[in-house]
């Protein structure tokens, strides 16, 4: 194993380890919640992508993690503002955004490892215009969430930037 793959594969290790402490220390600062069980969805992601390179993309995850819940299929949905225009300056491949630059997806029953996590790709689109560079923001909301999923604070929207023709 490389060492850039050793200290990536650290990096990641450590971010879900502090992402478990403070979703463990969120937890116990709810003593009003009766439940054992809760459940926190946030965005993974950021960085960039090219109008001219329609192959290439910044990848975009919604994860969530689950305590005593069960890990039925619920849905979200993420909405994308900012400078750049959904459909002309960049795409989600595979998705379909409405005219208000959101989509709605769900994850798969299972467990962390089987439809916790969702990956999405925002890919640049070329419109011929000679745009600065401009910027995305993705955010993730509730569609229906039972009692004891909640956002995970800062975590519920990234951005990206893109770059023009």
């Amino acid at each position: 194993m490389s060492h850039a793959a050793i200290v990536a594969s650290s990096k990641k290790v450590a971010f879900c380890v502090v992402i478990l402490l403070a979703l463990l220390l969120a937890h116990g600062a709810a003593p009003s919640q009766a439940q054992s069980e809760f459940g926190y969805v946030f965005l993974i992601g950021s960085g960039s992508v090219r109008e001219d390179d329609a192959y290439r993309g910044a990848r975009l995850r919604v994860a969530r993690l689950l305590i005593g819940m069960p890990h039925d299929s619920q849905q979200f949905q993420i909405c994308f503002t900012g400078s750049a225009t959904p459909g002309t300056d960049f795409r989600v491949k595979g998705v379909a955004l409405n005219g208000s630059g959101c989509f709605t997806g769900s994850w798969g029953t299972g467990g962390w490892g089987t439809g916790a996590e969702k990956s999405y790709y925002i890919v640049g689109m070329s419109d011929g215009a000679g745009d600065p560079k401009e910027s995305i923001t993705a955010t993730v909301s509730a569609v229906n969430w039972p009692a004891g999923y909640s956002l995970f604070g800062s975590y519920a929207s990234t951005s990206f930037t893109i770059y023009g023709d």
